[in-house]
């Protein structure tokens, strides 16, 4: 049987991880239970199940924003509960992570496709920390704008202003500055980028085609983002800008699955303040669905209504009924 520390030792790397998006994040997940199948003691099937499902426990607390983990503990645990011995079952949950993190590579292709064709024509889009599926859409805008102007007598490194991508203005993300990773990647492959504080979001608003931002979840008290996103999208409303998020289909929860934001973090990392001030920091915040105005998934860009019909029928799945109510 594995010990706390066991446990502890395969989440910490997913617990230290501070800045990456939700679908990395996910990834990394994947790989905690390939390593988990592969190392974790147990005498027998039930014992493989136990120590599978305290490690699904220790996922989700070392991240409990982010959606698909929650998909993920179901998919490694259901694909366990059919083995007939202790390797069938390492095998069966190191399986079911492979074809997760598979699976999570085409989700986020198609969403990106989909965005790619919702943003063409846009000159300027404003987003938030450092969301993996948004940056593949503005990436594969990026492409197709290289490949159209690519063409007898031109190359690839000419594009033409009516295929250009939209300057992309990447907030900061405080309290640790991941849209300086989104800002320089996207720099990197050739788009044009304003980096900015937070606060300065409202006030670049004028000039913007577009509010952008990820989901870590999206389910009944909407989308669940990094801390900035709600005063975003209530600046976007009010400018009359559309308020886009972009989400595969394993960031989505079903009905009354909760969705928790009380995860406070180590004040040091807004301030070392003195004696008498206290510190909040949090990192994640939700935006009501009444606030965006399109969500682009898999299925394409559909408005938050439709969006809410799509949600309220997704079946909860026995695997999951454990899990909802809150840690």
């Amino acid at each position: 049987m594995p010990s706390e520390a066991d446990v502890q030792a395969l989440v910490a790397p997913l617990r230290r991880d501070v800045v990456s998006g939700a679908s990395v994040v996910a990834r990394m997940g994947a790989d905690v239970f390939r390593r988990a199948a592969a190392r974790l003691p147990a005498a027998s099937v039930e014992e493989l199940r136990w120590a599978l499902g305290e490690v699904g426990l220790a996922v989700l607390e070392a991240q409990p924003a982010m959606a698909s983990l929650v998909f993920l503990v179901r998919e490694v645990l259901d694909a366990v509960e059919s083995a007939g011995d202790v390797e069938e079952g390492r095998h069966a949950a190191a399986r079911a992570a492979d074809a997760f993190r598979s699976s999570l590579e085409e989700r986020s292709r198609r969403v990106a496709s989909h965005l790619a064709d919702h943003l063409a024509g846009t000159r300027r889009v404003l987003t938030l920390s450092s969301s993996r599926t948004v940056r593949e859409g503005l990436l594969e805008l990026r492409r197709r704008s290289l490949t159209t102007a690519a063409g007898p007598g031109r190359t690839s490194a000419a594009p033409t202003t009516a295929v250009s991508p939209p300057e992309v203005v990447c907030l900061e993300s405080r309290p640790m500055q991941e849209g300086r990773i989104l800002a320089r990647t996207l720099a990197r492959e050739g788009l044009a980028v304003l980096h900015a504080v937070d606060a300065a979001g409202p006030s670049l608003l004028a000039d913007a085609d577009a509010v952008l931002l990820g989901a870590d979840s999206i389910g009944d008290a909407g989308v669940v983002n990094k801390i900035g996103s709600l005063a975003l999208a209530l600046a976007g409303r009010h400018a009359g800008i559309p308020v886009m998020v972009a989400a595969d289909d394993s960031k989505v929860l079903p009905p009354g699955f909760p969705q928790l934001l009380d995860d406070d973090r180590p004040a040091d990392e807004v301030w070392r303040a003195p004696p008498g001030v206290r510190v909040w920091n949090r990192y994640f915040e939700a935006v009501a669905l009444e606030l965006v105005d399109v969500v682009v998934t898999e299925s394409g860009p559909m408005g938050a209504a439709a969006f809410e019909e799509a949600r309220a029928a997704i079946p909860v799945p026995a695997g999951l009924l454990a899990l909802k109510k809150p840690r």
